[in-house]
């Protein structure tokens, strides 16, 4: 087979694989901003929740003795001030 030939067959496939990735990202694309368009149908539709309070509710929390929590964020303490 000449360079010419083989050239050319290369130059085939990466226009074939580039076109088809290019055609996946378009549709892609196009389906993100239909499902945004349809989430905000249905948020303005339906409302939105409304959060109870600003701050996370740990299942538990409400248990946990003081001694643990302290040891705990010595630990997250320690941690974070030697792998910076």
């Amino acid at each position: 087979m000449p360079i010419t030939d083989l050239l050319m067959s290369g130059i085939n496939l990466m226009v074939t694989g580039m076109g088809i990735v290019f055609t996946f990202l378009l549709i892609l694309v196009f389906t993100m901003k239909g499902m945004s368009k349809f989430a905000m149908f249905v948020t303005e539709r339906h409302g939105t929740p409304e959060r109870v309070s600003s701050q996370p509710v740990i299942k538990g929390q409400e248990g946990m003795r003081g001694d643990l929590v302290a040891v705990i964020a010595a630990a997250i303490n320690s941690y974070r001030a030697t792998h910076r």
